[in-house]
């Protein structure tokens, strides 16, 4: 399992913080606007049904632009995730499944196959809790969590 944190000493290996906004000023002003929505999209509340729609179609324009899961749009997808969670908790009547449901039913979703979530556990695990014959890891919630692009607590039960 990768550790997707960043260290002081890493976060500083790129320069300081006053060079890197010097540097980036003026993209900074160019586009201070569609920023500043990505921001409050980061940080605040989905406030309706309507937010949430706008929501789900920024995490969706976030993930086309990352390559891996630690590109800096697929972070900040899942940041909006976050908030889109927050929400649905909140307002949608959303139904109690297992986790082993749960996986079946991204797995299908998405049509794939047992053997396409080999990063995270083989296809005999994978089959052993769609079956209810095992219980996910913390590993493999996490895991399951990441590829899918959703809570953790989607796989907790």
């Amino acid at each position: 399992m990768m550790d997707n944190t960043i260290s002081a000493a890493q976060a500083s290996q790129g320069g300081s913080m006053s060079e890197m906004f010097e540097q980036m000023a003026p993209f900074v002003q160019k586009y201070s606007y569609n920023l500043s929505k990505l921001a409050i999209c980061c940080n605040s509340a989905v406030t309706d049904d309507n937010d949430l729609a706008a929501r789900m179609a920024l995490i969706d324009e976030l993930f086309s632009y990352a390559e891996t899961e630690n590109d800096l749009p697929a972070i900040l997808a899942h940041v909006v995730t976050n908030r889109v969670y927050e929400y649905e908790q909140a307002n949608l009547d959303i139904p109690e499944v297992s986790p082993s449901e749960a996986l079946a039913h991204f797995i299908s979703e998405n049509n794939l196959k047992q053997k396409d979530l080999s990063e995270v556990a083989t296809q005999s695990i994978i089959s052993e809790i769609l079956r209810g014959k095992r219980k996910m890891t913390v590993e493999h919630i996490k895991g399951f969590a990441r590829f899918f692009g959703v809570p953790e607590q989607t796989f907790m039960g």
